[in-house]
This record gives C-alpha cells, sequence and structure tokens, in this order.
C-alpha cells in the first residue's frame, strides 16, 4: 500500500487529537464541551485517544489493529468492559480504559457500531466459494442476528491471524473460541484470515 494512502486519515486523527492536546498536562479525560477546531468532525471526545491505532472513524489502516467501524454494539462494549476488568488482557488497551466510566465505554461502543465499516480493498466475487476451514465460523461471525459474535468481514488479514492464532495457543481466553481453533493448522488459520478479509461489511444491528 502506498505511504500517501495513510495521509489524510493520519492527518484527520491529527487534528482531532490536537483538539485535546490543552488538557493533556492536567490528566483529566476530553469531554464533549471540549471546542474542537474548524473544519475537524465532530465525535464524542472520548473517542479521539481511539483513533490513532483504530482510525478516526474506527476505520483501521494498520495490519496489527482491527477496525471498529460497523462492528456490533454489545460486543464492542464487552471487549471494553472485558479490557477495563482484565478478563481480556493486552498491555496497550489495558491503560487506555483504565479510567473511563461505564458511561465512557458505552459512549464509544455506540459510537464506533454507528461509523460505516471498512470496505475490503480486494473484495470477493459474489459467488467465490467458502473455504473448508471458514465454513465453521460462518454461522456465528457471518450472522447479524447473534449481538456477542463479532463480525470479521473487512479486518486485516494479520489481525484475524494472531487473534486465531492466540485462541488457538490458549493466549486469548474463551471456551468456544478455544476449542474451534484448536484444530487449526497454521494453513487453515490463514485461510480464513484471508477470507473473511476480503469479505464486504454487513450492516451492524439495531441496539
Amino acid at each position: 500500500m502506498s505511504p500517501y494512502a495513510l495521509i489524510r486519515p493520519f492527518a484527520l486523527t491529527v487534528l482531532i487529537s490536537a483538539a485535546f492536546a490543552a488538557h493533556a498536562g492536567d490528566g483529566r479525560i476530553p469531554t464533549d464541551q471540549d471546542k474542537l477546531p474548524k473544519g475537524v468532525p465532530s465525535a464524542p471526545a472520548v473517542a479521539a485517544q481511539c483513533m490513532a491505532c483504530h482510525g478516526p472513524a474506527g476505520q483501521s489502516q494498520y495490519e496489527d489493529w482491527p477496525s471498529l467501524a460497523g462492528q456490533k454494539q454489545s460486543y464492542l462494549l464487552q471487549q471494553l468492559q472485558d479490557f477495563k476488568s482484565g478478563a481480556r488482557k493486552d498491555p496497550m488497551m489495558a491503560p487506555v480504559v483504565a479510567q473511563l466510566s461505564d458511561a465512557d465505554l458505552k459512549k464509544l461502543a455506540e459510537h464506533f457500531s454507528a461509523q460505516p465499516a471498512l470496505q475490503p480493498r480486494q473484495p470477493l466475487a459474489a459467488n467465490a466459494a467458502v473455504p473448508a476451514a471458514a465454513a465453521a465460523c460462518m454461522a456465528c461471525h457471518d450472522n447479524a442476528a447473534l449481538p456477542s459474535e463479532p463480525f470479521l468481514r473487512g479486518q486485516k488479514v494479520h489481525y484475524l491471524t494472531e487473534q486465531l492464532k492466540a485462541f488457538r495457543d490458549g493466549k486469548r481466553k474463551n471456551a468456544v473460541m478455544e476449542a474451534m481453533a484448536k484444530p487449526l493448522s497454521d494453513a487453515d488459520v490463514t485461510a480464513i484470515a484471508e477470507h473473511f478479509s476480503r469479505l464486504a461489511p454487513l450492516a451492524a444491528p439495531k441496539k
């Protein structure tokens, strides 16, 4: 990917973050009453700290971090709560959510779930075959009716690969996913990640 493709989202993130820079030294979380610079799109102030990794509208441009835009609200909220409680461990996310209130977490989940989901750069044809390894994943992860199961469509290959391996190797805890991922080979993991990364997004269900 050309480095110029990252300039616009990066610049927008810098602009939004700069709006709250005056408060960086006082240790407080920005609020929705803080004034945004002219031309910067409105977003919940608490979302400013999410944008460097997850993108200004939740559409991640980086292989290591997931897109949040268009994800199920209930799933986003549960993950944020798990990061805060320590049920899900991540050295970058833990300090970010540590000082957020329950209301902040709900606001973030609501905001990012309402943003348009990221479209894949190389979408699959409508009649593309589903790899055998991915077939078992479709019932839960391609289903808008299951609020606690995340959409995987359009996520980056590297991120999906790392999460599947973490479940398989017991580094990320979830009884169902650990059992599903345990028999997967590296080739299976790659096939699943590449398949879902090229699927066009589904609409997130309304709360």
